[in-house]
């Protein structure tokens, strides 16, 4: 060893890179081990964003570059229908995720059941879930939407009657927008107990909240009014993003 050291004294940095690749790695091949670098610690980007992950972001700038890359993949998500994972419905453990692009060209969680193990097109309802979860070590919860066929609606109300979404006649839509500028104009027609009628026929079914989560549709009553159109409309601009 003493020798070969003296030899590298007279040797340009190409020959010394080439006596130790033929010393240490093509005659003593097992002594290179203590040379590889500990790779325990690594992460992957998933990594990354597993451990930053967060289902809605505030208006607060991330203060770390992992923050900063989570938020970034935050931001190329699809925000009005959720994917749900219902497996453990039973147990009231309900999974729900945005929608990344490849599942808005097919047109899955809106023209294709939003149940991840579904496939189903048809009798697709629109619920409107309080969804309860935790993160970064505290409880949450946020209104989100989500349409599901006939049997996994039913599996998503196993233990708790969510609200659906129903969709307004768009005859009675306008019809009743037209009555209230009239009001507004001081016309002397009343009311009548047929309008009283139809008011009720447009009103959604209220349900119960999570279990714990104060509901919050005491004061808010949205009510999904975009026809098949519209919807098509919507979907084909989230395309074009």
């Amino acid at each position: 060893m003493t020798s070969f050291r003296s030899q590298m004294r007279y040797m340009n940095p190409y020959d010394i890179h080439k006596a130790l690749i033929n010393e240490y790695v093509l005659k003593q091949p097992g002594d290179t081990t203590l040379l590889h670098r500990d790779s325990s610690k690594d992460r992957t980007d998933h990594d990354v964003l597993r451990q930053n992950h967060r289902f809605l972001w505030d208006d607060t700038a991330p203060d770390t570059w992992e923050a900063q890359f989570a938020k970034k993949y935050y931001d190329k998500l699809f925000k009005e229908y959720c994917i749900a994972d219902l497996s453990l419905y039973k147990d009231n453990k309900i999974a729900l995720r945005w929608r990344i692009e490849k599942e808005v060209i097919v047109g899955k969680g809106q023209f294709i059941c939003g149940n991840k193990k579904c496939g189903e097109k048809e009798g697709l309802r629109t619920w409107e879930v309080n969804f309860a979860y935790v993160e970064q070590g505290g409880k949450k919860n946020a209104l989100v939407k989500i349409r599901l066929c006939p049997e996994c609606s039913r599996k998503l109300n196993y233990r708790s009657k969510k609200r659906e979404v129903k969709r307004l006649d768009r005859r009675k839509y306008k019809s009743k927008h037209k009555r209230d500028k009239e009001k507004e104009k001081g016309s002397p027609q009343a009311e009548t107990s047929q309008d009283s009628k139809s008011d009720k026929e447009e009103t959604t079914t209220a349900a119960d909240s999570f279990e714990s989560i104060e509901s919050p549709w005491n004061n808010h009553k949205p009510v999904e009014t975009k026809s098949r159109d519209e919807e098509m409309e919507d979907y084909l601009q989230d395309l074009l993003l």
